[in-house]
C-alpha cells in the first residue's frame, strides 16, 4: 500500500508540473498574439519615428542598422560620427536617389522608437569618398576624414527582410556611383 501511495503522490507531482507548464506555454502564446495585434507592424513603426524625427523623409525608404565599432578605419586616421553614447546604439537610415538620412535610435523595440533629434547626420553621394560593403556591415567612409560603419540584417529586432533587399541593393548601386 505504501508504494501505492508514493507512485500516486509522484504521479500526480508530474502531471501538476506539466499542467503548469502547459498553462505557460498557453499564456505565452496568448500574449504573443495580443501584441502582435496591438502593435503596429515594425516597418510602420520605423517609418513613423523618422517621419516625427525629420517630416521631409516621408517619402524616403527606411532601414534600421545598427552602430559597430571599426577600428580599422580609425587606425587609418579617420573620425568614428557615432560617438557621444556608452554604447552604440541603431539607426535609421532613410535613403532616397543621392540623399540619406542617419537617424540615432535612442531607445528601439518592435513597437517603439525614439530617435535622438540632437544627431540626426544628412549627406549627398557628392560627401562620400567611399562605400565597403561586406561581412554583415556597411562602411561610408566619408571625404571629410570621418566614417559610418552599421551592421546590417534583416533580423535586427524584428523581421525586415523586404526593407533589407531594397536597401541592400541601394546601397550597392550607391557604392559603384561612388567608385565611379
Amino acid at each position: 500500500m505504501a508504494g501505492t501511495g508514493i507512485t500516486g503522490m509522484l504521479i500526480t507531482f508530474v502531471g501538476g508540473i506539466i499542467l503548469i507548464m502547459v498553462l505557460v506555454i498557453v499564456l505565452i502564446l496568448y500574449h504573443k498574439r495580443q501584441v502582435e495585434r496591438t502593435s503596429a507592424p515594425f516597418p510602420q513603426v520605423i517609418q513613423d519615428a523618422a517621419v516625427m524625427a525629420v517630416p521631409e523623409t516621408e517619402d524616403f525608404d527606411k532601414f534600421l542598422v545598427r552602430g559597430i565599432k571599426d577600428a580599422g578605419q580609425s587606425l587609418k586616421g579617420y573620425e568614428r560620427i557615432q560617438s557621444g553614447y556608452d554604447s552604440l546604439p541603431n539607426y535609421i537610415i532613410c535613403y532616397r536617389g543621392n540623399e540619406m538620412y542617419i537617424l540615432t535610435a535612442k531607445y528601439s523595440s518592435r513597437r517603439r522608437i525614439d530617435v535622438d533629434t540632437e544627431r540626426i547626420l544628412h549627406f549627398t553621394k557628392e560627401q562620400i569618398k567611399e562605400i565597403k560593403i561586406g561581412m554583415g556591415k556597411v562602411d561610408i567612409i566619408f571625404k571629410n576624414k570621418m566614417f559610418f560603419v552599421a551592421a546590417v540584417s534583416p533580423n535586427l529586432i524584428a523581421p525586415q527582410t523586404e526593407q533589407y533587399g531594397g536597401f541592400m541593393k541601394y546601397i550597392k548601386n550607391l557604392a559603384a556611383e561612388v567608385k565611379a
